[in-house]
């Protein structure tokens, strides 16, 4: 398919691209059936934007929570490939942010035939074994049930650090790229920062600084990062991030990873530490770049 014909397709917003999309071919719409360890499933959901149908269903995970939209079109258990964008939560939130702050962006991923899931480790855990662990346990949940070929990673806030060692460190397998607004890079520059501890990166370590230097992405050399994709969203100096600082955090990571990668982006914007609203529509352009 011609580039610039794909790109055009997908700034339309068409619900399948086929080849090159981030989701796979559409089947025939279902309510899927209960997923492994189902908590909870509101059904026959439609996307504000492309009227999709979808599922938004509550799984437990070893212990951990999960939540996914599941396009209906989406089935169980086929051999065609399907996209998935992993959202990270900030800390102050959970899994539960799929149905807040992420909504919008997670629908739009629905409307692209794709799965989106939110972990509870995310931003809670930021890299502690918890949180790794249960990122590499909901990669096996999801791999087991469908023919997952393409990972997107979408952080906010404290939730950049899980995103950033879970592509660093490979915890899961076909990432095409992250897309980080306002998010943290480096725990260390956090637990220095925060005195009073009001991020909880301390409580997830013990205050152990060495565990924290352990899991920390910053301390991840260039090297893993070889042909790997990045752009982030940081807020321009006139219009100070005053949570997490861009020139420690974003701005660090693609100074760092600039020379290996195959794309970084850096895109300013001007509301500090608040997401900026077309944030969403440019994730997706994105991850379609990408895709290609």
């Amino acid at each position: 398919m011609d580039r610039r014909k794909f790109l055009t397709l997908s700034s339309a917003g068409a619900a399948t691209l086929g080849f090159g999309a981030i989701g796979a071919p559409a089947a025939l719409a279902a309510t899927a059936p209960a997923l492994p360890n189902e908590v909870s499933r509101l059904a026959n959901v439609r996307t504000q934007k492309g009227g999709a149908l979808y599922d938004n269903v509550e799984v437990d995970i070893a212990g951990d929570r999960a939540r996914l939209f599941i396009p209906q079109t989406v089935s169980r258990n086929s051999t065609a490939m399907v996209g998935a964008v992993w959202f990270y939560h900030a800390a102050s939130s959970s899994h539960n942010a799929l149905n807040g702050g992420f909504k919008y962006p997670a629908e739009l991923v629905v409307d692209q035939n794709a799965i989106a899931i939110c972990i509870n480790a995310g931003g809670t855990q930021y890299t502690n074994s918890i949180a790794t662990t249960a990122q590499k346990n909901a990669w096996t949940y999801l791999n087991a049930l469908y023919t997952v070929r393409r990972n997107f990673l979408r952080a906010t806030s404290f939730g950049g650090s899980l995103a950033c060692y879970t592509y660093g460190k490979k915890l899961i397998p076909y990432i095409r790229g992250l897309y980080m607004v306002n998010a943290l890079y480096d725990n260390e520059w956090l637990y220095a920062y925060d005195t009073q501890n009001q991020a909880h990166v301390g409580d997830a370590y013990g205050n152990d600084l060495t565990q924290i230097k352990g899991t920390n992405p910053a301390r991840i050399s260039a090297s893993p990062w070889t042909n790997s994709r990045v752009k982030v969203l940081v807020s321009d100096d006139a219009h100070p991030d005053n949570v997490v600082i861009p020139s420690k955090n974003g701005l660090a990571l693609i100074s760092k990873i600039k020379p290996v990668a195959a794309d970084t982006q850096v895109m300013y914007h001007t509301l500090g530490h608040d997401t900026p609203g077309f944030a969403h529509t440019d994730m997706m352009k994105t991850f379609a770049q990408w895709s290609v």
